[in-house]
């Protein structure tokens, strides 16, 4: 595996798998990006990604991307279904598409967990490699095919249309 984004399947079968504790799965939900670390995140992590990826530069997006996987139902990830088509799917703006790919570091990861939020809310599955490669981009090239690929994913949806609501929180 070259990249943390190819854990992702692996993961999300793990957290949502029916041997997986659901007081871990709560707790793993209820964690935020920031304020106490549960125990069941520090087992997860050392249990299931490789000690290569577990840097101090990768735990904001680790901590995000476990939080948000554990939010959603069942086995949330489907690979055929882009993550940023998934977004069109559950009437997520562009102004709040704008933000997110804009957004760095704890914004970031704010506003991912609030866009998974909105999938689980709906139970829409995705492809949760788009949002590990969102997450864990480390330069400004690969952050720019992210950002492309999502937002062409977002207006090339078939129930996308040419008005996007313009939405505020």
């Amino acid at each position: 595996m070259k990249h943390p984004a190819d854990l992702v399947p692996r993961l999300a079968a793990i957290i949502h798998g029916e041997g997986f504790p659901n007081g871990e799965r709560a707790r793993l939900k209820r964690m935020g990006i920031s304020g106490p670390t549960p125990l069941s995140y520090h087992r997860f992590l050392l249990r299931h990604v490789p000690e290569h990826w577990q840097g101090e530069q990768q735990a904001l997006a680790w901590r995000t991307l476990i939080a948000a996987l554990a939010q959603q139902h069942q086995n949330p990830h489907n690979p055929s279904a882009p993550f940023g088509s998934a977004l069109t799917d559950c009437d997520y703006s562009e102004l709040r598409l704008e933000s997110l790919l804009a957004a760095e570091g704890r914004v970031l990861a704010t506003l991912t967990l609030r866009a998974a939020t909105r999938l689980a809310a709906q139970r829409i599955r995705c492809n949760w490699k788009d949002i590990a490669w969102l997450l864990f981009a480390r330069d400004d090239e690969t952050r720019e095919r992210v950002n492309q690929r999502i937002a062409r994913n977002f207006y090339l949806t078939p129930s996308a249309t040419d008005g996007h609501a313009v939405e505020t929180d």
